[in-house]
């Protein structure tokens, strides 16, 4: 297949990939309410699915497209990288100033990649109700958990 035949077919299956996670996404966030939405819109903690899947398995298909969208784009990149270098050698024809743009560029991006992995998120038991110190709404949990260890909230409320 040759060049333009082939950046057509990826530049249509990057376009189909994005407008399904944009499908996806306003599934999960409008049809499929979480827990919380769902209580403050129901008055009950309902669970809704759609064929057969709630919203965190669409949520695992959303990621999926998200890499595959990811390797295309890489695939896109390569096959253009002489126009890339071309209008960046004419945008900023100083190689100094380029030089730096594109380090700046690249250790961004890298950071911008990497930022979920430098986190470490807040942990606070959930529920409506208590039945102990492990159950206290606001309590902190280790992050990250221990392995085979559960937390087990108990209590008027908790369905437990």
């Amino acid at each position: 297949m040759d060049k333009p035949k082939l950046n057509f077919v990826i530049d249509g299956l990057m376009f189909l990939c994005l407008m399904t996670m944009a499908g996806l996404g306003f599934l999960v966030k409008y049809r499929l309410p979480s827990g919380r939405d769902a209580w403050a819109k129901y008055g009950s903690n309902l669970q809704f699915s759609w064929l057969g899947w709630d919203r965190h398995d669409w949520g695992d298909i959303h990621l999926y497209l998200a890499f595959t969208l990811l390797g295309l784009l890489v695939l896109h990149v390569i096959l253009h990288w002489q126009q890339i270098l071309g209008l960046f050698q004419r945008l900023v024809p100083n190689p100094r100033q380029r030089y730096r743009i594109a380090l700046i560029f690249l250790v961004l991006s890298l950071l911008l990649i990497y930022f979920p992995f430098l986190i470490t998120p807040d942990s606070k038991a959930r529920g409506r109700g208590g039945g102990g110190p492990r159950s206290q709404v606001g309590s902190v949990l280790p992050w990250p958990a221990e392995p085979g260890r559960f937390l087990v909230l108990q209590g008027p409320g908790l369905g437990v």
